[in-house]
């Protein structure tokens, strides 16, 4: 059994991806298994760099899955599919547009060994915002001892902790840590890099939910890490060691937006899966 799977899912940025596959086969950690989800017009396999990197990731003691997906349904589809294929019980959902720095997965890993938490995430800096320093957006809440189960609802104060994932905020704020520290923080959620506890995801849904959202959305990510957070708690690492290629995004509709958000079923998800809550702690635990 691999240490973990990454779930990768792509379409049509290939210069992007093959930032995301340098991180990956940079990384300390061996022996994990990379499942390349794609739904590229062109498979970014054929392209040669791509290639390259696939055999610089197994020659490093992992393995690479490609599986070309030519049907679009939306980007929760995606990962629900990506979900159903893995079988290591750590999970790196990783977006096509992150750089990790070579001890970041190994991180990763040793906070959701240690915390039990439903996910922990890495969220990537942009760096065209590095001279954009916004102190109003740069309050952090730190977790003192280990994590907890929180409901974060939306529009409630707990709901601003995204305003630290703005611009550089969160990047600004890592730099003023005493040199070597690392520490975990709260989140409303954290996107385009978490590491999920698979069983514990999968017990809240995973992205099962799909069918209920149009072809063009987002909010897949929020939605069930606010479902996660709710049973087992989450949180996020400082610094993060991630970077953003900062490329334009391929889950919008032709007119540059989206047809709706997964949040919208999170009172429906909420009374669907919180309410057994403590049946679901303890079928996980088992």
């Amino acid at each position: 059994m691999p240490v973990a799977d990454v779930l990768l899912p792509t379409c049509d940025r290939p210069s992007a991806l093959i930032m995301t596959l340098c991180g990956l086969a940079s990384q300390e950690i061996r022996d994990f298994r990379v499942l390349v989800a794609d739904q590229s017009e062109r498979s970014a396999r054929n392209e040669h760099v791509v290639t390259t990197l696939a055999r610089v990731l197994e020659a490093r003691g992992n393995s690479v899955e490609w599986h070309n997906r030519t049907e679009r349904k939306g980007i929760a589809e995606q990962r629900d599919y990506l979900l159903r294929q893995a079988r290591a019980d750590a999970i790196l959902f990783l977006d096509d547009d992150v750089f990790m720095e070579p001890w970041v997965f190994g991180r990763l890993i040793e906070v959701l060994q240690e915390q039990h938490c439903g996910f922990v995430g890495a969220f990537p800096t942009g760096l065209s915002f590095a001279n954009d320093v916004r102190p109003g957006q740069q309050i952090v809440e730190f977790w003192g001892g280990q994590v907890q189960p929180e409901a974060v609802e939306p529009e409630s104060a707990q709901w601003e902790r995204a305003q630290l994932h703005r611009a550089a905020n969160a990047y600004h704020v890592s730099r003023r840590l005493p040199p070597g520290a690392q520490r975990l923080y709260k989140v409303a959620w954290v996107a385009s890099c978490a590491l999920y506890d698979r069983r514990k995801l999968e017990a809240v849904g995973g992205f099962s939910f799909w069918p209920l959202l149009p072809r063009y959305h987002s909010g897949e990510e929020v939605l069930a890490q606010n479902l996660l957070m709710r049973i087992y708690g989450g949180c996020a690492i400082m610094p993060s060691g991630t970077y953003h290629a900062e490329v334009p995004s391929t889950i919008l509709n032709n007119e540059g937006s989206i047809d709706g958000h997964a949040l919208d079923l999170l009172p429906e998800m909420t009374q669907r899966y919180i309410a057994k809550s403590a049946d679901i702690a303890a079928s996980v635990r088992s």
